[in-house]
């Protein structure tokens, strides 16, 4: 299995011969325990290494995701050809073109989901790229609220996982909330992380599962300072209050 070396000590810790390319991961874990910042870190160090990212935003806005990397030290506006945004926005019904790499897409419903993906594709498609895309999305049962879409979408995740070939998946989710939904994406995806979040303000993380490729099987924790994690859980617990009605009403 290739597999690329970051210039991160703690994420090449966790992976001692490297992450895997165009394998599927989920962090897993109870709402508060840091999740995305995880997976921006990891992110992070896809686009540090010259690889592209899409950042599909279900729980937060762009502005926010913006300032959530530069606490990671990262400024997505430093690689235009490298980042591309799908900003989650549950009062529209198709897709809205923002910038160049902006897009907002109401991917709560499985067709604009493939709609949005695509459109980052294309974007990309021009764009040669030695390590390829990470498709970065956090929060995604935050979809499985809406009354309409829930099992549906559910089902569109689970497939564009199981029939990834090309790219590398990373996504979270919350284990208090779908917990059947969510055991499953756990059960089809390579790679498995749990994180958890312990007083006084202490992020925890553990690989669970990983297919073909060599892993610390111990907890570590994670390098972040408790006022990031707090400013990051004020801002989930913001967003999930304002976005999850009108996902319902989806």
């Amino acid at each position: 299995m290739e597999t690329v070396k970051f210039n991160n000590q703690w994420t090449n810790n966790l992976f001692p011969q490297g992450f895997p390319i165009r394998t599927t991961t989920i962090i897993s874990g109870p709402g508060g325990s840091g999740k995305p910042l995880i997976g921006y870190i990891f992110a992070s160090d896809w686009l540090n290494a010259g690889g592209q990212v899409v950042f599909l935003l279900a729980s937060t806005t762009v502005d926010y995701f913006k300032k959530s990397m530069l606490m990671l030290d990262v400024d997505p506006d430093n690689f235009p050809e490298q980042v591309y945004m799908i900003e989650l926005d549950p009062t529209i019904n198709d897709l809205q073109i923002i910038s160049a790499n902006h897009i907002k897409a109401n991917f709560v419903i499985p067709e604009n989901w493939d709609k949005a993906l695509t459109v980052a594709n294309q974007f990309f498609a021009q764009k040669e790229n030695k390590l390829g895309m990470m498709v970065s999305g956090a929060a995604l049962n935050l979809l499985f609220f809406s009354k309409t879409y829930g099992q549906l979408i559910h089902k569109k995740i689970k497939e564009y996982i199981i029939q990834n070939t090309d790219k590398t998946l990373f996504f979270s989710v919350n284990s208090d909330a779908f917990k059947p939904l969510v055991e499953e994406l756990e059960n089809i995806v390579d790679i498995l992380l749990f994180s958890e979040m312990r007083k006084p303000m202490t992020l925890f993380l553990q690989v669970q599962k990983a297919k073909e490729v060599a892993f610390f099987d111990q907890e570590v924790k994670v390098p972040l300072s408790s006022e990031i994690l707090d400013s990051i859980k004020h801002e989930a617990e913001k967003g999930k209050t304002h976005l999850i009605p009108m996902i319902k009403n989806i």
